[in-house]
């Protein structure tokens, strides 16, 4: 077992934090927190979730705008960028996950945009101008999330607009020509009408030198907007519209080597950049570095009627991308680029009721339809088997349709003979998912386009038991279950496109416990899981030399086990910890190989596999699925009255550590995706509520990787050698914040 730093002190922390918390007065007691993971608004306490929730002020402290900025701050959850293109994310929670991007291969973890399911990890790194709260929601949620929440789901909750006018500005600079300003405007109440407009304008210099032409390495420049209206047409019905828009541009991470794995060949093909294990501060590709550019918009329109029987919500979504990428994975070498242009768009609609009958029994029903359009094109450059050869080669082509509907129940008794204390709750989601693919490949598909359409359904029961014992200690135990719709593979070899690869399914026993202890200054929740994976889709890799043709296969099946503990206290006034561990068991009980060839001793040449159809659970690692991972925070607040107009002081420091992972479950060189065990620490100081006449301003120096830690985010075996793209090095800066 992999040891845990600084587990003894963390241990020792908590339980200073709870002798101290003893000695209390009773005003120092936690925020409640509310969350609307179940459809409804409730207590974070009160939800027998394994679940973590980030305010608008925790998002502003950990400097989060994006869902990739999340990653580290919640145990038992991998969020790491996609190899071609930064703007996707790789999400993965309790070893369960989806390591590509296809357009026609869903994700394991949805996330949701108010209440708008986002199909496409593509974009997911981009800003969202104003956000109120995430939610974060380990294990399956079959029932009220749906189809491709088998790892769980992540709610993005944007701020909706006021009934007053406000104003606010903020803007920031730091190291590496850091630059950031974010404008809000709400206009207040006008009449049943009120509005809000938000606007985030940011960007940064690249931590990776670029020698050659082009850009720096990772250098980005962002934008974001949101306008929200809300019109309260009478006490009962209200209707919110939000558009929103982000654009990303820059060129991609470096790919830097690591190792060379047959320097004979490497010479041969010409591929003489040095490789280094350290991260490496300047290099350049073999020509100029290309900016990508990815645009991201979407519309929301949501009703929500108070009736007699229970509120119902309508919430209809549109949204669209364009991406075009430009990667090099030759790290200044001519080996291999890609090109990637993708257009996407998509429309859901979802009917919602939820309501009570009485004390004893509470419901949510809904409706929920889906369609999707994709379009996928990839223009590749690979060297030959010639010396110096390098021909433009275009891979393939892929236009896809999807379309699910669902109908989706949730009931709760509590019985009034056990004064509401026990929930039982009882789930159900019945789903059709149908999809179409068509790939057509001038080089690797010498028979012509090739084109398919299949359809998947799924019935997804769940039990839930929730007993509260006092008023601040409650137990749950449940059994829940949750599919991933099947698909084609778009980054197939010939023989790979055809048949479709099926459907997966997950099924998951957790008993957790919510409790909070001396008069709410101390919150302790925890879970443990057991979770039984069957026809995983897996990504395998025939050849590391021509890494861009992989093949989905359904290979078996996975078992996981693990917990997750999150505590909140009090430890003296104006201090607060934070702490949050993640334990994961994962392992492959079947992995059939169904690789029919293998590389051969000669690169880009192939061979029969002599382990076809055979089990090689025991070689594989499931992807992204650190055993241990933990955060530990200190925040403290003080206001300064010997100041004039006594501002507040917020001082915060933050740890987060994770694991040695993999980059995927089975390949001829594992070694070559792990990524060893990191640890980040952050920083915020900050003065608040400064008096200006009518207006507060604030100043916060804040700082990323205080210690410089050097950490790989990705890394890939391709065959002659080895490469990864590390994490940002240390950086810091200073905000500036004026509201009234």
């Amino acid at each position: 077992m992999t040891t845990i730093p600084g587990r003894r002190s963390l241990i020792a922390t908590l339980v200073a934090g709870l002798m101290s918390g003893a000695a209390l007065a009773n005003d120092l007691a936690l925020e409640e927190v509310l969350v609307t993971a179940e459809k409804r608004e409730s207590s974070l306490q009160d939800t027998p979730i394994s679940l973590l929730a980030f305010s608008n002020e925790r998002l502003e402290r950990f400097g989060i705008t994006d869902l990739a900025d999340v990653a580290g701050l919640a145990p038992n959850v991998a969020i790491t960028p996609f190899p071609n293109s930064r703007s996707s994310l790789v999400v993965f929670m309790r070893g369960v996950g989806n390591n590509d991007s296809q357009t026609t291969q869903d994700p394991a973890v949805g996330v949701y945009i108010d209440g708008v399911y986002v199909a496409r990890s593509v974009g997911l790194s981009s800003d969202v101008a104003d956000l109120e709260r995430v939610e974060v929601l380990r294990g399956p949620q079959g029932t009220l999330y749906g189809r491709n929440t088998t790892g769980g789901a992540i709610n993005l909750i944007t701020a909706k607009p006021g009934d007053e006018f406000a104003f606010s500005q903020k803007v920031g600079v730091g190291n590496r020509d850091h630059w950031q300003s974010l404008t809000k405007i709400e206009s207040g109440k006008v009449g049943p009408v009120a509005g809000k407009l938000s606007y985030l304008e940011s960007g940064h210099g690249g931590w990776v030198e670029n020698t050659g032409e082009g850009e720096n390495f990772g250098e980005e420049r962002k934008k974001a907007g949101r306008l929200a209206l809300r019109w309260d047409v009478s006490d009962a019905l209200t209707v919110d519209y939000a558009y929103d828009f982000s654009e990303i541009e820059g060129p991609q991470h470096y790919y830097q080597k690591t190792e060379v794995l047959d320097p004979t060949f490497s010479a041969f093909f010409g591929l003489n950049s040095p490789a280094s294990e350290s991260r490496q501060g300047k290099a350049s590709w073999w020509r100029k570095a290309d900016p990508s550019t990815t645009e991201i918009s979407g519309h929301s329109l949501i009703v929500t009627w108070d009736s007699a029987i229970g509120q119902f919500k309508s919430i209809t979504g549109y949204r669209e991308l364009e991406e075009h990428i430009t990667q090099d994975y030759g790290a200044g070498d001519q080996f291999f680029e890609a090109n990637v242009d993708i257009d996407q768009e998509q429309f859901s609609q979802e009917f919602q009721l939820v309501g009570d009958a009485g004390e004893s029994w509470r419901y949510v029903a809904g409706l929920y339809y889906f369609e999707e359009e994709s379009y996928e094109a990839e223009f590749d450059r690979g060297i030959g088997l010639v010396p110096g050869s390098y021909d433009p080669n275009e891979d393939r082509q892929i236009d896809s349709e999807a379309e699910a509907s669902a109908v989706y129940g949730q009931l709760t008794w509590s019985p009034a003979a056990l004064d509401h204390r026990l929930d039982l709750t009882l789930g159900a989601r019945y789903t059709v998912d149908k999809r179409a693919a068509t790939k057509d490949s001038s080089i690797y598909f010498s028979n012509g386009p090739q084109s398919g359409s299949d359809e998947w359904s799924n019935f997804n029961p769940s039990l839930t038991v929730d007993y509260a014992w006092t008023d601040s200690f409650s137990t749950f135990a449940k059994v829940v279950t949750a599919y991933k719709a099947g698909g084609y593979n778009v980054r197939s070899t010939e023989e790979g496109f055809q048949p479709p690869f099926d459907e997966e399914n997950m099924t998951s026993y957790e008993v957790g416990v919510k409790s909070s202890w001396l008069d709410n200054r101390v919150t302790f929740n925890a879970a443990v899981f057991h979770s039984e994976y069957e026809d995983l889709q897996t990504q395998q890799i025939t050849d590391n030399s021509t890494i861009f043709l992989t093949d989905v296969y359904n290979v078996g099946e996975a078992e996981i086990d693990g917990f997750e503990l999150d505590v909140m206290a009090v430890l003296v006034r104006g201090l607060t910890l934070q702490a949050s561990y993640g334990y994961t068991d994962a392992d492959f009980i079947e992995y059939l190989d169904q690789r029919e060839t293998v590389a051969s001793p000669i690169p880009g040449q192939t061979q029969p596999n002599p382990d076809f159809g055979k089990n090689v659970a025991h070689r594989t690692k499931m992807p992204y699925a650190p055993e241990h991972n933990y955060t530990l925070g200190l925040e403290y607040q003080r206001s300064l009255e010997s100041l004039p107009t006594s501002p507040l002081l917020t001082a915060s420091v933050d740890y987060a550590w994770t694991d040695e992972r993999y980059g995927t479950a089975f390949n001829d060189d594992m070694e070559g995706f792990k990524m060893d065990d990191y640890g980040i620490v952050n920083a915020r100081l900050a003065l608040s509520e400064i008096s200006l006449g009518s207006a507060d301003l604030e100043i916060a120096a804040w700082g990323r990787n205080l210690d410089d830690e050097e950490y790989k985010v990705h890394a890939i075996s391709l065959g002659l050698f080895r490469s990864a793209v590390f994490g940002e090095p240390k950086s810091y800066g200073v905000d500036l914040k004026l509201s009234f």
